[in-house]
């Protein structure tokens, strides 16, 4: 049974507007290592831009993972094989249920798991990031993107085609959460809620939400 009392906690957090609260600077986690399932996407979004504003090149040495800084240079090492690949964090995904990292296609093939599509990796941060350095190409809708995009972790909630859907469900999460907003990236309206300094916090909100019948993930502000 989850701990009741952390979760009247962090309710009672929301209650005051926590959520919506914008610390100084999110905490990092500078000895980080995770293990898991990596994927990786190539030719059919180059020349498009990535959620760090950077444009995509399939033949670059980059990866999207949901939570580390832009800019962060990861160690991948794939555990089927031992091969090894230094990566720039410079994107936001996989979205995929039970996949930790999204490499690029040379990335995957420097691996050795181009062919195969996924591989059971490590990665390692090698050198933290200072996160996005432009203009997001995010837009948040009905709210200024400069305050809500502020680096803080999150949990996105829903991924829709349709901005009306969209809007459904924040309005839903807000009056239930608080924080909750819309953000579109390329064709989906993403639905998050919570501006949290660390992951411990945000990851007590995803409990919440899924104790409430809500899908979600972890990711950032950006």
């Amino acid at each position: 049974m989850r701990n009741k009392a952390a979760i009247v906690i962090v309710l009672s957090l929301m209650l005051f507007g926590c959520i919506k609260r914008i610390p100084e600077s999110p905490e990092f986690e500078k000895k980080y290592v995770e293990k898991g399932i990596a994927s990786w996407y190539g030719d059919e979004f180059e020349g498009r831009p990535t959620a760090s504003g950077e444009i995509f090149d399939p033949d670059g040495m980059t990866a999207a993972h949901k939570t580390l800084p832009f800019g962060t240079i990861v160690k991948v090492t794939n555990l089927d094989n031992g091969k090894e690949a230094e990566l720039k964090i410079n994107d936001r995904g996989p979205f995929v249920k039970g996949r930790i990292i999204d490499c690029s296609k040379r990335g995957a093939k420097e691996l050795g798991f181009f062919g195969k599509g996924t591989a059971k990796v490590k990665i390692e941060v090698e050198k933290e990031g200072k996160g996005r350095s432009g203009e997001s190409p995010t837009d948040v809708i009905d709210g200024d993107k400069n305050k809500i995009l502020d680096g803080t972790f999150t949990i996105q909630v829903g991924a829709f085609k349709e901005v009306d859907n969209a809007r459904k469900l924040k309005e839903i999460l807000l009056k239930k959460f608080g924080g909750a907003y819309v953000a579109k990236f390329k064709e989906f309206y993403r639905v998050r809620v919570g501006h949290f300094k660390n992951e411990d916090e945000a990851q007590q909100l995803l409990e919440i939400l899924l104790e409430n019948g809500y899908e979600g993930f972890l990711t950032r502000n950006d």
